[in-house]
């Protein structure tokens, strides 16, 4: 009787298995983000009504060249020239081409902070 000679199995490597998963963990890590974004209320466009005063313009030329009704002010002036408009009183955020969102973003959280209730946003 003649045995045949097994053949001896390699083991399996697990080196390169736990790579890919060290990868694949520090990639998520990585590409997640951990922040709590701040929520903004929008209401859409509501029925035309009688004769409203005139809206206030602020211009959003770039992140530092801001523009309330032809007057430039600083990001700082801001809740202070808010808070001198009425309650009641609209103003409409012209966004120009080098604004970012962030700076739109800016300026409506002041306008809401400040008590102002309608906020007209524009673009080019």
């Amino acid at each position: 009787m003649q045995f045949k000679a097994r053949a001896r199995r390699k083991p399996v490597g697990l080196t390169s298995l736990i790579d890919v998963i060290f990868l694949l963990l520090l990639f998520f890590m990585l590409a997640s983000s951990f922040t709590r974004y701040q929520s903004l209320d929008l209401s859409s466009g509501g029925e035309g009504g009688g004769a409203v005063e005139r809206p206030a313009y602020l211009r959003i030329h770039a992140p530092e060249k801001l523009e309330l009704n032809g007057r430039p002010i600083l990001k700082a002036d801001m809740p202070e020239l808010f808070s001198a408009l009425k309650a009641n009183s609209i103003v409409a955020i012209w966004s120009g081409p080098d604004a970012n969102v962030q700076d739109v973003v800016d300026v409506m959280s002041a306008a809401r902070r400040s008590g102002l209730k309608s906020i007209l946003v524009t673009g080019r």
